[in-house]
């Protein structure tokens, strides 16, 4: 319902009529819409999470070639892809009630694609001149904006083609000063 009517425009009622309990009910389990929202923002980045640290215990040399799997399961969880752009966009201005899980989150996602990157230079495989942080910002940002434009136009963009296309594009990017 998040990812369908946003945040403002989701009653704690129609969540709790389409879930089959009563208003009271949800709240004695979430304590208020802004906590509804949360628990549902942690489980839908739970798996995102897990991917990332999953390409983190790769061979450097196999994850940029494993990227498109991220596209392949946000394709598959449409719905998933849909409340995460909705409740990003939602997010942007402080106090709003997913603000600092986003900005953590944000953290937290640019660490780890930073890591991976720093990893595949200390193994030898990626230019020592990029910076990680930088381009762990950059792929991020590329990422998100290709999945905005598959939500917006899913027959026009072709999520995984273009997910992988971009992989290419990187490997190329990082490794093309390598002996």
């Amino acid at each position: 319902m998040f990812a369908r009517s946003g945040y403002r425009g989701t009653s704690l009622a129609d969540v709790a009529a389409r879930a089959g309990i009563t208003e009271p009910g949800l709240l004695h389990h979430f304590g208020n819409k802004a906590g509804l929202l949360l628990a549902v923002i942690e489980r839908r980045d739970l798996d995102s999470e897990a991917f990332a640290l999953e390409l983190l215990g790769m061979e450097p040399s196999g994850r940029l070639r494993a990227l498109p799997e991220f596209a392949r399961r946000n394709k598959q969880r449409a719905g998933l892809a849909k409340l995460f752009t909705v409740l990003v966009a939602e997010s942007l201005e402080p106090g709003s009630p997913g603000h600092e899980h986003f900005v953590d989150r944000y953290r937290s996602m640019r660490a780890i694609v930073a890591d991976n990157i720093r990893s595949a230079q200390a193994a030898g495989l990626a230019r020592l001149d990029v910076d990680p942080m930088v381009k762990a910002i950059e792929i991020l940002a590329t990422l998100d904006g290709l999945q905005t434009q598959w939500l917006l136009d899913p027959d026009a963009v072709d999520i995984v083609a273009t997910v992988e296309s971009y992989a290419r594009t990187l490997e190329r990017d990082l490794t093309c000063s390598l002996p």
